[in-house]
């Protein structure tokens, strides 16, 4: 009698760490969202080179859910063509370092102290090749007859383990042939690479400041105050209304620590159990 008891006692013993286990599992969600669905042939976009420009980016505000960010997507443009760059890269495209970096808000929407920032070196994509038949002939023509000047792709950028605060400010940074925080000083496909832009809000979170983007720019007139707040540093600008970033932030609930202590708790009690029948938990 005893022996069944013991077997009722440490299967409920296995029942309740296995359902902690699967309690206490982290949950993904999209905590922010601007990139349109399904992403088209291509979307409007500045140019890095055409503009001076060294970093763009936006003051976003996070919906409600986990902030352990996992990874942020960007939708960018290209419209670099391998028949013009034969001795660059691949035939699947060619690399750029890209550096997406999170900002602090600080006082009066300015941008604060950096909160994380990753680099990596993306393959970008040719876009495909002219298509005779398109207005113009420049263009290329996607499998649903439409045609477009650029190509409209998504990079990824791994931010595993930074805790996001409910707004940021974000930034996207790469080099061009005479722009950025580096220029390359060379002619290359990345002066055609494009930071892709939304024309309607956010699907998930919301644009705080939505006449507004944060941008670094070269030439005065770019800002819509002609530079009055200071040219080439990363900073708040205005009228971009309907434009913003097509940008997706993904983050996981992170358990908390009592979540784990119970955890830790069933696991003892279970191996006391199996030190009296230690072939209870096999499933």
């Amino acid at each position: 009698m005893q022996a069944h008891i013991s077997f009722r006692r440490a299967t409920a013993i296995c029942v309740a760490v296995v359902g902690l286990g699967m309690g206490s599992s982290a949950f993904a969600a999209v905590i922010y969202n601007s990139i349109p669905a399904p992403l088209p042939g291509n979307v409007p976009s500045l140019g890095y080179q055409a503009t001076q420009t060294a970093e763009f980016g936006d003051l976003i505000s996070f919906a409600a859910g986990p902030r352990s960010l996992t990874q942020v997507t960007v939708t960018m443009s290209d419209w670099a063509l391998e028949s013009t760059y034969q001795s660059v890269g691949t035939s699947a495209g060619f690399n750029v370092p890209l550096t997406l970096s999170l900002y602090s808000v600080g006082g009066g929407n300015s941008v604060g102290s950096v909160i994380a920032s990753r680099s990596i070196n993306s393959l970008i994509p040719w876009r495909p090749e002219a298509d005779p038949t398109c207005p113009g002939g420049t263009a290329w023509r996607d499998g649903g007859g439409t045609c477009f000047n650029g190509l409209a792709f998504n990079v990824l950028f791994d931010f595993s383990g930074v805790v996001a605060p409910n707004s940021l400010i974000y930034g996207l940074a790469f080099n061009t042939q005479t722009w950025g925080y580096n220029p390359t000083g060379a002619s290359g496909p990345y002066n055609s690479l494009n930071f892709g832009l939304s024309t309607t809000g956010p699907s998930v979170g919301s644009n705080p400041l939505p006449d507004t983007a944060y941008w670094n720019t070269s030439t005065a007139g770019n800002y819509s105050d002609g530079g009055a707040a200071g040219v080439g540093i990363f900073r708040q600008d205005t009228d971009w209304s309907p434009y913003s970033g097509a940008i997706r932030f993904e983050a996981v609930d992170v358990p908390e620590p009592a979540s784990f202590a119970l955890v830790g708790l069933g696991l003892a009690a279970l191996g006391f159990s199996r030190r009296r029948k230690f072939s209870l938990c096999k499933s």
